[in-house]
């Protein structure tokens, strides 16, 4: 069963609230743009609390399938892109394009703050897991937090010079506005 039938589910008004709830998490299961339980407490911050108000559950779904629309479209361009630098010769990308398929890390949305609002609900969350004990990582991602992801370009430097810190300098990077939207 695919997104769009869970998201049925979770529009169908004679199926008991809980199994509407157990459906957009289905659909969360499919795309988490800013990992699972990140994406699961992003959505109640948007919407309110989905799991008891069935406007809200519709509001969360909502949110979801925008950004999942948005996220399309852009691996849709990048697909298109590399095909036609393809038939130019070129086939190794370009940097700057979104690797095909790939969501991880960043909320595609038609603003930007929402993208930004959506990292920082991420790396707040991160930040609590234990096993984040990389003091320039976490001083990094505490520095984001607090200045709701100003920072500066040296900063910026050093979150993409980490690749053993993927998940979480990617967030910060898509806090700071340095992934496309």
């Amino acid at each position: 069963m695919g997104f769009g039938e869970r998201a049925r589910r979770v529009r169908n008004g004679r199926l008991a609230h809980g199994r509407r709830v157990a459906a957009l998490c289905s659909c969360v299961r499919m795309y988490h743009p800013i990992g699972h339980r990140a994406t699961l407490s992003f959505l109640e911050e948007l919407a309110g609390p989905y799991q008891q108000h069935e406007m809200a559950l519709l509001r969360a779904l909502k949110a979801l399938e925008a950004s999942r629309t948005a996220w399309r479209e852009e691996v849709a361009a990048y697909a298109d892109s590399r095909v036609k630098q393809k038939q130019l010769g070129r086939r190794v990308p370009a940097d700057g394009g979104p690797p095909s398929g790939r969501m991880g890390g960043h909320w595609y949305a038609s603003t930007p703050d929402v993208s930004r609002r959506a990292a920082l609900h991420a790396l707040k969350l991160w930040e609590l897991e234990p096993g984040a004990e990389d003091e320039e990582v976490r001083s990094l991602v505490r520095s984001c937090i607090a200045t709701g992801g100003r920072l500066t370009e040296e900063q910026l430097r050093t979150a993409s010079n980490r690749p053993e810190f993927r998940w979480p300098m990617t967030l910060v990077a898509s806090a700071a506005g340095a992934v496309r939207a």
